[in-house]
C-alpha cells in the first residue's frame, strides 16, 4: 500500500511541473501578446499620427501657394527643411509643373517625435484654375448685338475651351482639347461634333470674372509704368518705346514688376478711339521678356510701329510677337510671355492711324477716314483678356478680305467677338482664324495676370506612396 502511494506521488510530481510549465508559458505568452498588442497599437497610433502630420505638410504648402501662386519657383528653402507640427515633423519634396505635367506635385513625409522609423508619405497633385489655361473662354456665348453664337462645321480648336454660359453647337466642329461649360449645352439636331478629350463636354463651376482690372493699375503705380491718356507702345526686345498723348518717344527697359497700365476716360463717343484723354493703348512689336499691358478702355494691336505718327514711315511689325517664337517643348521653350488686358475691347486696328494732334484733318486720324491699316496677315503671341467686351477685328464686316490671324496664347472675352464675315462661297471680309493654345499657359501666366474671383488650388489626386 505504501509502495503504491509512493508510486502515485512519483507520477504526480512531473504532472505538476508540466502544469506549472504550461501555466508559465501561457502567462508569458499572454504577457507577450499584451505587450505586442500594446506595441502594435502604439505603432498603429504612431502611423496614423505620421499620416496626419504628412497631410498637415501638404496643407501648409497649399497655404503658401494661395498667398503666392508661384511659390514653387522660389520657396526660400521651405521644401528643403524639416518642419515641426504639434509633436512630430514633416519633410516636403515639390515638383514644379511643366508642359507634360501642368500640376504642382507635393510629396510630404511625416513622423512622430522620437519615432523616425514610423513614417508615412503622401503624394498630392494640385492645380489652380486660371483663365489662361484655355485657348478660348467666354462669359456668354453671344455676340455683342445679342444673338447666340454657335460652333459650326469648319471650326477647329486646338486647346481647352470653356464658357461660363451655354455652349451652342450647330454642325460638326472639331475640339482637340477639353470642352467645359457652366450653363447649358445646346447641340442642334443633326450635329456631329468631335470631342477628342475626354470625348464629351463636362459641366464645371464658373470661372468668375473680376469686376475691373484695377489691381493691374495698382501694380503699375507701385512698381511698374503708369500712364494717363492715349498711349502708343512698341515692344522692342527687352525695352519699350512709349509715346503718351502728344509727348516725345521715350525708351525704357521693361518695368520691374512687368506691368504697364494706361488710364484715362472710357467714353464711347465717335472720336473716343483717338481722344488724347482716353484710356486706349496701341500696341505692336516683338517682346524679349515678360510683360502685361492693361488699359482702362481698349487695346488696339497694330501692324506697324504705333509710336511713329507718320504711317508711311512706320516700320512693319506684323502684330505682337515673341523674340523667341519656339513653342516646341523638346526644342527649348521660349520664356517670353505677354498679357493684354483691356477694360473694354482688344481689337486689331483696321482704320486710320494715331496723330499727335486732336485734328480731324490728319489723313490717318479719325474714324471719318476709312484708310485700311490692317496687315494682310497678323500674328498675336499673347494672353488676351477683354474684360467687359470682346476680342475682334475692328469693323470686321467692311473692307477687303484679309489673310489669317495666328494667335498663340489664350483668349478670354465677355462676349463673342468677330474677326470676319463668311457666306457659302467663303470669306467675304476680315480674317480667318488659326488659334493655338500656348502650352506653358497650362501652368503659367503673364505678370500679375487677372485671376478668377473664385480661384483656389484644387487637389487633382491624393495617394499614399512608399517612404523615400
Amino acid at each position: 500500500m505504501r509502495r503504491k502511494l509512493n508510486e502515485e506521488r512519483g507520477t504526480a510530481v512531473p504532472i505538476v511541473v508540466a502544469v506549472i510549465a504550461v501555466i508559465s508559458i501561457l502567462g508569458l505568452t499572454a504577457a507577450y501578446m499584451v505587450e505586442s498588442q500594446t506595441t502594435m497599437g502604439a505603432r498603429y497610433s504612431g502611423g496614423e499620427k505620421a499620416l496626419a502630420i504628412a497631410e498637415a505638410g501638404v496643407n501648409e504648402y497649399l497655404w503658401h501657394l494661395n498667398g503666392d501662386s508661384k511659390f514653387y519657383e522660389d520657396d526660400g528653402g521651405f521644401s528643403a527643411s524639416d518642419h515641426t507640427f504639434q509633436d512630430g515633423f514633416y519633410h516636403l519634396a515639390v515638383t514644379p509643373p511643366d508642359t507634360e505635367n501642368p500640376v504642382v506635385t507635393i510629396t510630404s513625409t511625416g513622423w512622430p517625435e522620437g519615432d523616425l522609423t514610423n513614417r508615412r508619405t503622401v503624394e498630392v497633385r494640385v492645380h489652380k484654375r486660371q483663365f489662361v489655361q484655355n485657348i478660348y473662354l467666354s462669359e456668354v456665348e453671344t455676340a455683342l448685338n445679342g444673338p447666340n453664337v454657335c460652333w459650326i462645321t469648319g471650326d477647329e480648336l486646338w486647346g481647352p475651351l470653356h464658357t461660363n454660359g451655354t455652349l451652342y453647337i450647330d454642325g460638326d466642329p472639331i475640339f482637340h482639347g477639353p470642352v467645359t461649360y457652366s450653363g447649358g449645352l445646346d447641340v442642334k439636331s443633326g450635329s456631329d461634333p468631335t470631342y477628342e478629350v475626354p470625348g464629351y463636354p463636362l459641366k464645371v463651376p464658373k470661372l468668375e470674372f473680376p469686376q475691373t482690372n484695377g489691381q493691374l493699375k495698382t501694380q503699375a503705380q507701385y512698381n511698374g509704368y503708369y500712364y494717363d491718356g492715349r498711349t502708343c507702345i512698341l515692344l522692342d526686345g527687352d525695352q519699350v518705346k512709349i509715346r503718351n498723348r502728344t509727348g516725345d518717344v521715350e525708351i525704357r527697359p521693361l518695368p520691374r514688376n512687368g506691368v504697364i497700365y494706361v488710364d484715362g476716360t472710357t467714353n464711347e463717343s465717335n472720336n473716343a478711339k483717338w481722344d488724347l484723354n482716353t484710356g486706349n493703348a496701341f500696341v505692336s512689336g516683338k517682346l524679349d521678356g515678360r510683360l502685361t499691358i492693361a488699359t482702362a478702355k481698349d487695346i488696339y494691336i497694330t501692324g506697324r510701329d504705333p509710336t511713329n505718327f507718320t504711317y508711311n514711315l512706320a516700320s512693319a511689325t506684323g502684330g505682337v510677337k515673341y523674340k523667341n517664337e519656339d513653342f516646341d517643348p523638346d526644342g527649348g521653350m521660349t520664356d517670353d510671355m505677354l498679357g493684354l488686358v483691356a477694360g473694354g475691347y482688344v481689337r486689331i486696328l483696321h482704320h486710320n492711324w494715331p496723330d499727335a494732334k486732336n485734328d480731324r484733318s490728319s489723313p490717318y486720324y479719325s474714324t471719318y477716314n476709312v484708310s485700311d491699316v490692317a496687315p494682310d496677315n497678323i500674328t498675336v503671341d499673347a494672353a488676351i483678356f477683354a474684360l467687359d467686351w470682346a476680342w475682334e477685328y475692328e469693323d470686321h464686316d467692311s473692307g477687303e478680305p484679309k489673310g489669317s490671324i495666328t494667335l498663340v496664347g489664350s483668349l478670354t472675352q465677355y462676349y463673342r467677338g468677330e474677326v470676319g464675315t463668311f457666306n457659302a462661297g467663303g470669306r467675304v471680309t476680315g480674317y480667318s482664324k488659326n488659334y493655338i493654345h500656348d502650352p506653358r499657359m497650362s501652368y503659367d501666366s503673364p505678370p500679375h495676370f487677372l485671376e478668377p474671383v473664385n480661384v483656389g488650388w484644387e487637389i487633382g489626386s491624393w495617394r499614399e506612396v512608399p517612404n523615400p
